[in-house]
């Protein structure tokens, strides 16, 4: 094979790793910063027994956190590449209890989870906001950093998190 086609062909190929890490109109990647995370969480109730669902996972920092702190920790990113990196990074961790899916999170379900932590654009929070409502157990608890619901009142806030009680 020519040699020319062979180095295209892997630029080509890293350029598509490149844009994978970084796919999603609604949730660009920005890495959350984790002075807070531990307490947010704990003030959500994350403990042993829970379960607790990241929308927009990104290199999957929150839900190990949440792992760590005993609950059974999901991500759910839309970047394959990430997915994958998110899962190296839990096993080299040693936490089987943070599981990552690649998928849309507008078209899951979310009715199991005690918590759910969502650091979005406003646009998709403003989406989530409504069908969060409708499918989550009462007393589940929704953390929103930075862009938060417009019709919930929260319960606590933390910096730039609002916890939200489903009533």
């Amino acid at each position: 094979m020519d040699p020319l086609l062979i180095g295209t062909l892997f630029v080509l190929f890293l350029c598509f790793l490149g844009l994978s890490w970084f796919a999603g109109s609604d949730a660009p990647y920005v890495a959350t910063k984790m002075d807070h995370i531990k307490k947010v969480l704990k003030a959500a109730g994350i403990k042993k027994g829970k379960l607790f669902y990241e929308l927009g996972s990104g290199d999957g920092r929150v839900v190990y956190q949440a792992a760590k702190l005993g609950a059974k920790a999901i991500g759910i990113e839309q970047s394959y590449l990430r997915v994958l990196y998110s899962r190296y990074r839990a096993k080299k961790l040693k936490l089987p209890e943070a599981v990552f899916y690649h998928g849309n999170i507008f078209k899951r379900e979310y009715f199991p989870a005690d918590v759910v932590y969502i650091f979005l654009l406003q646009r998709a929070v403003d989406k989530l906001e409504k069908k969060l409502q409708q499918e989550l157990k009462k007393g589940a608890v929704v953390i929103t950093q930075r862009y938060h619901f417009k019709h919930w009142k929260p319960f606590k806030t933390i910096g730039e998190f609002n916890l939200y009680k489903k009533s």
